[in-house]
């Protein structure tokens, strides 16, 4: 019998909670994102990631998915689109309710939605053949929802997680005195599924984010939104920027950054 290596002694589970209590970049609770469902609702259905994301599901034997932190639905409608039944989950009552919104305008009547979080017992979840957790792995205990996606899966599993541990562009980034600490990175992920025997495939995809804003406090909300509390200085610098953005037809300000997400893919053993 082979000695397990040293690489599986290492706690990764424990390094990967550890920069998330030093992230910049804070936990939200289910009243925060409730709060984000409305502009959610207006770009992610026509995102360019949902596209890059179900380009790379490998579709063969399935006939049924679960969406953890589904959202708005930007992957739930397509997917109810293909496949026989989509369970969609979230712990934000408003993006539920949005999402059921979305499904009714686009003549879809086969997803289940179910308000739940990663920590309440998914008792009543019924397995999927499809397990997806698409950039809604916000959670403590990255361990325990990695083994919780691969109990509820038959087949196979996706999740994306940001490259990189800003959830900022550069151009704001460089308007900031303070530095931020950054969130855990894919690596985490990829580790602790290497120790639970599963050697996931990863890939990457750009996507284009694009949000409008009404006002500059609006934008500087978004970006409280994000790392917390803004100098005086810090404020000025992002109003002056602003100033700068790009307007709509509506004359909303347009503001756009490019992300880089890890997607993890593995089989069902």
């Amino acid at each position: 019998m082979l000695k397990k290596d040293a690489f599986h002694d290492i706690d990764f589970n424990a390094l990967y909670r550890d920069q998330c209590r030093r992230s910049s970049f804070g936990a939200r609770a289910p009243a925060d994102w409730d709060r984000r469902a409305e502009q959610r609702s207006r770009r992610d259905l026509t995102s360019d990631y949902n596209q890059a994301f179900l380009d790379r599901v490998n579709f063969d034997g399935l006939r049924t998915a679960l969406d953890i932190g589904c959202g708005v639905g930007n992957l739930a409608i397509p997917l109810a689109r293909r496949l026989r039944k989509v369970t969609a989950i979230d712990f934000s009552r408003e993006m539920l309710r949005h999402l059921d919104a979305h499904a009714r305008r686009a003549g879809v009547s086969n997803i289940e939605m179910l308000l739940l979080s990663w920590t309440d017992s998914w008792k009543g979840v019924p397995p999927a053949d499809l397990v997806i957790c698409s950039r809604a792995l916000g959670v403590d205990d990255l361990r325990g929802a990695l083994e919780k996606m691969n109990r509820q899966a038959r087949k196979r599993c996706y999740v994306t997680l940001h490259a990189g541990g800003s959830y900022l562009g550069p151009d704001v980034m460089e308007r900031l005195d303070q530095a931020l600490e950054p969130r855990p990175d894919y690596i985490y992920a990829v580790n602790i599924l290497y120790q639970m025997g599963i050697r996931a495939r990863v890939d990457f995809l750009r996507s284009r984010g694009g949000v409008t804003y009404g006002s500059a406090s609006e934008f500087l909300e978004a970006v409280r939104w994000r790392i917390g509390p803004l100098s005086t200085k810090e404020q000025k610098r992002l109003r002056e920027f602003y100033r700068t953005l790009p307007r709509d037809e509506q004359g909303r300000a347009q503001y756009r950054h490019d992300f880089e997400w890890a997607m993890l893919g593995w089989e069902k053993k």
